[in-house]
Parts: structure tokens; C-alpha cells; sequence
């Protein structure tokens, strides 16, 4: 019975995306119906309009029926084109949030059981084995954790009423997310200062830039992060003297999932997402965040923030 059910499985033919066959024919019924006789009956009124002078106003009337259908046409097919892009973005999002949410469950499971074995005695191979589970699964909760964040700052408006905090409060936290990292080279003046906004959220977004500065730049050079005062500004700012930035625009280096393998290096790794959700985050609070070629060598991200009331 099961291998009847799978034999006739493979003889149905795959399920189509109804989004793709509506388009289809959305574009076969504009092409035929509207664009491909426009373009006849502008030919052949071209063509009398030369030779048949005194029905110069019923083939004018002809042409500008002709260009109307053709403007309607493309108008409907832009709608079209435009409200199918948008479906299929709202399906993404759809998915990755709920996927992302799905798969934490799992990961916990597998980290919990993979703590309690590190506890037990265990063979060398089996060791070796559990400690690379543990590293793994890190890894893909990171990634899993940076989709939902990701999707949870792209739908989030621009924080209205915003708590107060410092620039010491955001620096302290960003440096116990990265567990003291010794290899960045931490400068901050007027830690005082105050901010309007979540010092976890800003945080999240220093972090991330810190992340992306220490996986690029490696070895070459410890990673510098200062908070100063600028005026009514706060300005966060993250270099390294890794390969800089890639051909192109700067904005490119914020979209979601790009990334950027330099032909002299090794493959950095990552999601693509750490640039896009500091962005989102830096947006939320009112500020903005660019990224320069440092001079010599080496990438500079900074954020600008407006600094609180009596600060």
C-alpha cells in the first residue's frame, strides 16, 4: 500500500506556486489582449496617417486610444508585479520569524542533554565528539537567534516614549555580551552622558558591530570602540584594520543576508544579518549608522544618537 501511495506521488505532477500561475497569466492576457494589438494599430495608423491626410483626426483619435490601453496595461501589470513582490516578502518574513521560533525549542533540548553528558565520564573520542556538538549548536542558535531579532526589529515602529539611560550603561552591557573580549581596545568619554532609549537594544547593535569588526579583522590589529559626546550627539564609534569595505556602495553592507568574503581571506562566516539589525535598531532610536574606509586600512562603523534631555 505505502509504495502504491508513493508511485502514484511520483506520477502527480509538482504542486505549482498559485502566485507564479496568476502572474503568468496575468502577463499572457495584457500581452495578447492589450500590448500586442496596441502595437499593430499604432503601425497601421502610423502608416495611414501618411497616406490618408484628411482622416488625420479619426487616426490621431486612434493613436491616443492605442497609447491609453497601453498606459492601463502597464499600470495593471505594475499592480500586479508589485502586489505579488509584497506577498512573497510577507511570506519570508512569515517564515523565518516562525521557523526561527521553532527551532529554539529544539537547540535548548539539545544543549541541555549535551551539558549533562559533559558532566559524565566520557571516552576521549566521545569528548571530542560532545564538545563539537556543544560548539555547533551554539553556532546555529546564534544564527537562529540573529533571524528572529532580525525579523522582530524589521517590524518594530520607531520607539515613541524611549527609557533614559547612559552611555556607561550601554558600553557596560555591550562589553558583558562579548565577555570582556581583550581584543577590543575600549575608549569612553563623558560615560555620563544621557541617552533616551533601551540600553539592551543599543547595546545589541554596538554588538553586533563589534562582532563583524572582530571576525573580519582577525589577527591584523586590536579593534577599537569609543562613546564620546558630539555636540547634542552620541557617537558610538567601531574600526578595525581588516580588508575595509566591499567594492560598491556602503548601503550594500546593511542589507539583510549580505555578505562579503574578501578573494585574499578566508570565509569570515556569519548570517548576513549583524549590519542590518544595528541599522534597524539605530533607525528605531532616532539615529544613524554609516560605514567608511579607514585611512591606511580597515573599516570604520559609527552611530549617531541623539543625546538625552540634560545630558
Amino acid at each position: 500500500m505505502k509504495s502504491s501511495d508513493q508511485a502514484g506521488a511520483a506520477r502527480r505532477p509538482p504542486a505549482r506556486d498559485p502566485l507564479q500561475v496568476n502572474l503568468r497569466w496575468v502577463v499572457m492576457l495584457v500581452l495578447f489582449l492589450v500590448i500586442l494589438p496596441t502595437v499593430l494599430f499604432t503601425g497601421f495608423a502610423i502608416l495611414l496617417l501618411r497616406s490618408l491626410q484628411q482622416y488625420a483626426s479619426l487616426i490621431s483619435g486612434v493613436l491616443l486610444v492605442s497609447f491609453s490601453a497601453s498606459i492601463v496595461a502597464g499600470a495593471i501589470l505594475l499592480i500586479v508585479l508589485a502586489r505579488r513582490g509584497a506577498r512573497l516578502a510577507q511570506l519570508q518574513e512569515t517564515f523565518l520569524s516562525r521557523m526561527g521560533h521553532e527551532l529554539l525549542t529544539p537547540l535548548a533540548g539539545i544543549r541541555l542533554h549535551s551539558q549533562i553528558l559533559a558532566g559524565a565520564a566520557l571516552p576521549a573520542e566521545a569528548r571530542a565528539s560532545l564538545e563539537a556538538i556543544l560548539k555547533e549548536s551554539d553556532r546555529l542558535q546564534t544564527l537562529v537567534e540573529r533571524i528572529v531579532s532580525w525579523r522582530r526589529h524589521r517590524g518594530a515602529a520607531p520607539l515613541g516614549r524611549r527609557p533614559r539611560t547612559s552611555v556607561q550603561q550601554v558600553v557596560d552591557e555591550v562589553l558583558r555580551r562579548l565577555h570582556g573580549a581583550p581584543s577590543v581596545r575600549v575608549r569612553v568619554e563623558n560615560p555620563a552622558m544621557a541617552l533616551n532609549g533601551d540600553p539592551e537594544a543599543l547595546a545589541e547593535a554596538v554588538g553586533n558591530l563589534l562582532q563583524n569588526a572582530l571576525k573580519y579583522a582577525g589577527a591584523e590589529g586590536p579593534v577599537e570602540f569609543t562613546a564620546r559626546r558630539l555636540g547634542r550627539m552620541a557617537v558610538f564609534a567601531v574600526s578595525d584594520r581588516g580588508p575595509g569595505l566591499p567594492p560598491g556602495p556602503p548601503e550594500r553592507l546593511f542589507e539583510p543576508f549580505f555578505r562579503f568574503i574578501a578573494p585574499d581571506r578566508p570565509d569570515p562566516g556569519g548570517s548576513g544579518l549583524g549590519l542590518s539589525i544595528a541599522r534597524q535598531i539605530v533607525r528605531a532610536h532616532g539615529g544613524k549608522l554609516a560605514a567608511f574606509n579607514r585611512r591606511g586600512a580597515g573599516t570604520a562603523f559609527v552611530i549617531v544618537l541623539p543625546a538625552g534631555s540634560g545630558s
